[in-house]
């Protein structure tokens, strides 16, 4: 009895969390869900980096060991290009791992390939509103097809990771992005006012305009050619999540980069690790130095 009611239990925690999700989705609003870029991981993130500042310091060791693994031409330095280049292969590396794991789970043939019936039928079984259905297995057949680099329709470990982490794949992420777009673009302009990115609307349908201006630093940083206004280009750096990943970088670069050369030595990290702590690229160089086998 005691089992009995533990499934029953988590069967009801597992319906709510997918009433949640599903209502979300019906209202057209991405920004909370997006996986990497959703603002519930953001505070998830910050949870977790407020437990890394107070328990966890960087050692000398592991910043000059992150450093060789930053600086690509070897001269002692890591530039911008050079730690976001590394963040984006090492993207690749964490995607391909997870990848093998998901053709388990959806190769019914056990072929370890992953066809496009096999993920529209997983998607089928899965989906959580019919209504939004059809337009979604156009989507995936979209990105399935982009993710299929060598066009023998099926998808190898290494080619699902693109599939699910689009942020890997610029074919993908294209997709990916477009999909996002037509999805909140209320007025068919092709670019996101605030409300329409934030999916920030009263009942009545008017913009939230307390929502819209707590979240206005980050949509303004996200908004490069300030217009006010967000194109495919922009929404694809939140969608990939290198929006969060750079403005790390650059507040490591600020507090390091004493010679303003944008770019950081390791003597610049190990003068500025302390101060380093309180900020969000503490969390990102942590969770690096913490890699299995990497670092």
């Amino acid at each position: 009895m005691a089992k009995l009611a533990a499934v029953l239990l988590w069967a009801l925690a597992l319906t709510s969390v997918q009433n949640v999700v599903s209502m979300d989705d019906e209202d057209g609003d991405w920004s909370d869900w997006g996986g990497r870029s959703g603002r519930r991981q953001d505070v998830m993130d910050d949870q977790d980096q407020e437990v890394n500042s107070n328990e966890e310091r960087l050692t000398a060791g592991q910043l000059k060991v992150l450093l060789q693994k930053f600086d690509a031409n070897k001269d002692g330095k890591a530039t911008m290009q050079e730690i976001m280049a590394f963040a984006h292969e090492q993207r690749k590396k964490e995607t391909e791992m997870a990848g093998i794991g998901l053709i388990e789970d959806m190769d019914t043939d056990k072929d370890n390939q992953l066809s496009l019936d096999e993920h529209l039928n997983h998607l089928t079984k899965h989906a959580m509103s019919w209504r939004e259905l059809e337009k979604e297995v156009a989507i995936e057949t979209a990105k399935f097809r982009a993710a299929d680099e060598n066009g023998d329709e099926v998808l190898t470990s290494s080619e699902i990771a693109a599939l699910f982490f689009p942020e890997v794949s610029a074919k993908v992420l294209a997709i990916s992005v477009q999909a996002n777009m037509q999805m909140k673009d209320k007025d068919g302009d092709g670019k996101l006012t605030p409300a329409e990115f934030w999916g920030a609307f009263n009942e009545d349908g008017t913009a939230d305009v307390m929502l819209i201006a707590d979240m206005a630093e980050d949509f303004k940083k996200l908004d490069k050619d300030g217009d006010g206004l967000l194109n495919a280009g922009e929404l694809g750096a939140w969608e990939s999540g290198t929006f969060h990943t750079e403005l790390a970088m650059l507040k490591l670069m600020e507090i390091a980069d004493k010679d303003g050369d944008m770019a950081a030595t390791f003597q610049e990290l190990e003068n500025a690790r302390e101060l380093i702590l309180s900020t969000d690229a503490q969390y990102q160089l942590m969770e690096w130095a913490e890699l299995p086998g990497e670092l």
